[in-house]
C-alpha cells in the first residue's frame, strides 16, 4: 500500500539536505544536555540535607544554573523539532538560538583557552605528586583529555552552527517551511 502525501503549494521537493541532519544533531545534543543537567540537579538535591548553611546557599546557586540550562536546552529541543517539522515559526528563533550558542561557545572556549596554562601546570604538578597511584593518575589524565576534547568540540561547533544559521536563512530552505493556516 503506497503512502500518499499532499504537496504543499510552493514547497520545494524533499531530498537529502545537510541542514536537516545538522538540526537533528543539535536536537540530540540538546536532549543529551537535558539529561546531564537533570542528573546533576538530582545529585545536588539528594545532598541537600547533609550540607552546612553556607554550602546550602552555594547548592541553591548551582541548582538555579542547572534549571536555567535545562530550560534553555528544552527550548532548543522545541525549536529544533519545529524546524524538523518545517514549521515557519521555529526557523527564525532557531537561527537566533544558534547565534547565542555560537557566542556562548566563543566566550566559554576563550575562557577555557585563557585558563589552559594554569590547568596544564596544576595537572602536571598533580601527576608529579601522585607517584604510583594509578587511579588518581588516570583521573588527572582523563581530566586533561576532557579539557582538550571540549576545546576541540567548541572549535568545530562554531563554524557548523554559523553555517546552519546561515543555511536556515537561505531562500531555498526558507521556502520549504510552511506557515500555520
Amino acid at each position: 500500500m503506497a503512502v500518499m502525501t499532499r504537496a504543499e503549494p510552493g514547497s520545494a521537493p524533499r531530498g537529502f539536505a545537510a541542514w536537516r541532519v545538522a538540526v537533528w544533531l543539535v536536537l540530540l545534543l540538546a536532549a543529551f544536555g537535558c539529561v546531564q543537567y537533570l542528573g546533576h540537579a538530582q545529585l545536588l538535591w539528594a545532598q541537600r540535607t547533609s550540607l552546612s548553611p553556607a554550602d546550602t546557599v552555594a547548592m541553591h546557586h548551582m541548582l538555579a544554573w542547572d534549571i536555567g540550562y535545562l530550560l534553555a536546552a528544552f527550548a532548543l529541543i522545541v525549536l529544533c523539532a519545529g524546524c524538523i517539522l518545517r514549521q515557519a515559526w521555529a526557523r527564525t528563533p532557531l537561527r537566533v538560538a544558534l547565534g547565542v550558542l555560537v557566542l556562548w561557545a566563543l566566550v566559554s572556549g576563550g575562557m577555557m583557552l585563557a585558563q589552559w596554562p594554569q590547568f596544564d601546570r596544576a595537572s602536571a604538578e598533580a601527576l608529579a605528586q601522585l607517584g604510583s597511584d594509578a587511579t588518581l593518575r588516570n583521573a588527572v589524565v582523563h581530566a586533561r583529555r576532557v579539557y582538550r576534547i571540549t576545546l576541540a568540540l567548541k572549535a568545530v561547533a562554531i563554524p557548523v552552527l554559523l553555517w546552519l544559521a546561515w543555511r536556515l536563512g537561505a531562500p531555498a530552505v526558507r521556502m520549504q517551511f510552511r506557515h500555520r493556516r
